[in-house]
């Protein structure tokens, strides 16, 4: 008698799991580099909010109006962005929706010959595409020097930090410096607080690092994350005094009661500046955007005194309402 032999069962192939695999693979590749949120709110200004300067007498010195900033301007495309992201606009658009402080970190680019803008080891991009070529300090200072063309009474405050640690601080100045020598009637370099109208249509350049040129921003670092009672630290810087809450280990709860401390308790003068940062990235594994999320809701729902000399008011994620919500604290004239 003859056995049949029985046929092996063919396996089907298991495509759905690794098809579902190569999906989540892509998300995350996209979520990391930035591919998958790139525009956020960019969408076109309200005309009247990029002259709002224009109301106010020329004669008030800068530090008695309030104005929002932006933390990290230039990482709208930034590597990897899951970590390094805190702005989802353009340098362009920022200036636009009525931002006049710009957070502006740079480094050496390979050859030495000129700046790129970076946040910590993250390389910020020009465009989405990861192929993009690096965010130059060059492209930066024209975007604002257009704007400034376009609005002659408004003026940009650029505060520059030299980012990478391993970079030759006097390499670095002399290219912020050659920048500025390029046109120099269009900065603003001396050490002092000037007045709106001396500065109008010009770059005040603040800098985070020894040197003659500019304004002595250079705060030391606030990253411990030990909650103080008085966030605020204070510093004479020659011919003025800066008072900065930059708390940028806290949790949100913390973080949003060194905010308001700040808000409550600091009033800028005609010979001190302040600023009051609402950004932080707590965590082994941050995420910026989760942070700004909580935070710059708070801000929304804060009620602030028109009036009040709060400031420089720098956020994350920063949109066009926020901005609005800062200028109209500034009483005209």
């Amino acid at each position: 008698m003859r056995k049949v032999k029985k046929e092996k069962k063919q396996k089907k192939p298991r495509l759905l799991p690794r098809l579902i695999c190569l999906v989540l693979l892509l998300a995350a590749l996209l979520y990391c580099t930035g591919l998958l949120y790139p525009g956020g709110k960019d969408v076109y200004p309200d005309p009247s909010r990029a002259g709002w300067m224009d109301q106010l007498s020329d004669d008030r010195p800068l530090s008695l109006i309030n104005i929002p900033g932006t933390h990290d301007s230039g990482t709208r495309f930034i590597f990897p962005a899951y970590i390094f992201q805190d702005q989802n606009t353009s340098i362009s658009r920022q200036l636009d929706n009525g931002y006049r402080y710009l957070d502006v970190r740079v480094a050496l680019n390979k050859a030495g010959d000129g700046l790129e803008i970076i946040h910590a080891f993250g390389a910020c991009r020009s465009g989405a595409a990861i192929w993009s070529g690096a965010l130059t300090y060059d492209s930066v200072v024209a975007d604002a020097l257009r704007f400034l063309d376009v609005h002659p009474g408004e003026t940009v405050i650029f505060c520059v930090k030299p980012e990478r640690s391993g970079d030759d601080v006097n390499a670095v100045r002399a290219l912020l410096e050659q920048k500025v020598a390029e046109a120099p009637e269009r900065w603003f370099t001396e050490n002092r607080i000037p007045t709106l109208g001396e500065v109008r249509g010009r770059i005040v350049l603040c800098r985070r690092y020894a040197g003659d040129l500019g304004l002595n921003f250079d705060w030391a670092d606030q990253g411990d994350p030990t909650v103080l009672e008085d966030p605020i630290a204070v510093a004479g810087m020659d011919a003025f005094t800066l008072a900065v809450q930059d708390r940028y280990h806290y949790g949100v709860e913390d973080k949003w009661n060194a905010v308001q401390y700040t808000l409550r308790n600091t009033t800028a003068t005609e010979n001190a500046f302040c600023l009051n940062f609402l950004s932080t990235a707590q965590g082994t594994v941050p995420h910026p955007r989760k942070f700004a999320a909580a935070l710059n809701e708070l801000f929304l729902a804060e009620e602030l005194v028109a009036g009040e000399r709060y400031g420089i008011i720098l956020f994350d994620f920063a949109d066009a309402e926020l901005a609005q919500k800062v200028i109209d604290t500034n009483l005209v004239p």
